[in-house]
C-alpha cells in the first residue's frame, strides 16, 4: 500500500479577490486525504480575507495567517511555512492551480520521495503550458512559448536519466517548489524557487524533473498577459538574475547559447512561433537595460508582479 505523506500547500496572497476561490476551490478537491492548506494573508485591502475566511469556516483543512509584512513572497513563505505540518511542501502562487488527472497519478507523482535521495522536484513545464494556450493573447503565447523553449534547453544541458528519472545535473534556473520540508532554508531574493533548487542540491540530494506534460503541475489560472505587464515581470526577472548570478554561475557563457537555441529551435516549429520568441529576446534585451535603474532589492522588485 503506497503510503500517503502529509502535504502542506502554501499560499502567499496579497489582494487575490478575483482569483482566491477559483485556487482553494481545486485544492480541496484532491484525490488525496493527508494535506492541509496554508494561506499568508499579506496585507490584504480587498475581500481576499472574507473570501479565505468562508472556505477555512468550511474545510477544517484550510488555514490562514494574517500578516503584513510587504517584504515580498520569500518573505510570507518564511512565515507560513512554520506553521506547515506537512513532510512535503508545494507552493502553490494565487493564480496557479495544481492540476492533478487522478488519484494514482498523484499517488505515482508523490511517491518519487520514496527514494529518500530526491529532495524536490522542478518545474517540468512552464504553468502557461496548457489549454489557455489556445485561446491566450500575445503576451501569454509569449510567456509560454519563452518558457517552453528555455526548459528544454536546460532539460537537455543539465539533466540526466537516473533510475527512471530525470535528475538535475545542475541547479542554474531550474525552479523549485515541491520539496522536504526538512530541506527549506530562508531565500531573499526574487528568484526563490531558483535559490532553493540550489539550496537543495548543495544539501546532497537529487531533484527531478519530468518528461511527461500529463503529470500533476501547476497552470496558470489566466489566459491573458498584457504586453506591458509581461515587461515587468521580465524586468523583474532581470533583477532576479543578477541577485542570484553568482550562486548560479550564470553570465554570457550560459546566457547567450540558450537564447541562440531557443532562437533556433522556435523558428524549426513554423513562423509564427519563431516570431513569438523573436519578440521575447527583443522584450528582454530593452527589460535588461530597463532593469539598471531599478531597484536590487527583493520588496521593490516584488511591486513589479502582474495586475490581477
Amino acid at each position: 500500500m503506497k503510503k500517503e505523506r502529509k502535504i502542506s500547500f502554501l499560499i502567499p496572497a496579497h489582494n487575490e479577490e478575483k482569483i482566491i476561490a477559483k485556487t482553494l476551490e481545486n485544492l480541496i478537491n484532491l484525490p488525496w486525504q493527508n494535506y492541509e492548506v496554508i494561506v499568508g494573508l499579506d496585507g490584504c485591502t480587498d475581500n481576499t480575507e472574507s473570501i479565505v475566511k468562508k472556505f477555512q469556516e468550511k474545510f477544517k483543512r484550510i488555514k490562514y495567517y494574517k500578516l503584513n509584512l510587504r517584504r515580498g513572497k520569500p518573505a510570507v513563505i518564511d512565515r507560513i511555512i512554520k506553521y506547515a505540518k506537512g513532510e512535503i511542501i508545494i507552493i502553490n502562487d494565487a493564480d496557479w492551480i495544481f492540476s492533478v488527472k487522478d488519484k494514482e497519478s498523484f499517488y505515482d507523482f508523490i511517491s518519487a520521495f520514496d527514494d529518500e535521495k530526491i529532495g524536490g522536484i522542478a518545474e517540468s513545464f512552464p504553468i502557461e503550458w496548457s489549454d489557455n494556450l489556445k485561446r491566450g493573447n500575445l503576451g501569454f503565447k509569449i510567456s509560454a512559448f519563452s518558457n517552453y523553449f528555455w526548459l528544454k534547453f536546460q532539460k537537455e544541458k543539465f539533466s540526466k536519466k537516473e533510475k527512471g528519472f530525470r535528475v538535475l545535473t545542475d541547479s542554474k534556473m531550474f525552479l523549485t517548489n515541491i520539496f522536504r520540508k526538512k530541506l527549506y532554508k530562508r531565500n531573499f531574493s526574487l528568484g526563490d524557487d531558483f535559490e532553493r533548487t540550489k539550496n537543495i542540491i548543495d544539501s546532497g540530494y537529487n531533484i527531478i524533473i519530468f518528461d511527461n506534460s500529463d503529470v500533476p503541475r501547476m497552470l496558470a489560472t489566466y489566459s491573458k498577459i498584457p504586453l506591458a505587464d509581461l515587461f515587468k515581470q521580465k524586468i523583474r526577472t532581470s533583477i532576479a538574475r543578477e541577485q542570484i548570478k553568482k550562486e548560479q554561475n550564470i553570465g554570457i557563457g550560459y546566457y547567450f547559447p540558450a537564447v541562440y537555441y531557443m532562437f533556433k529551435n522556435s523558428w524549426k516549429k513554423g513562423w509564427k512561433i519563431g516570431a513569438i520568441i523573436s519578440f521575447w529576446i527583443i522584450i528582454n534585451f530593452f527589460a535588461i537595460i530597463f532593469s539598471k535603474f531599478k531597484k536590487k532589492d527583493t520588496k521593490e522588485g516584488w511591486k513589479l508582479r502582474m495586475k490581477r
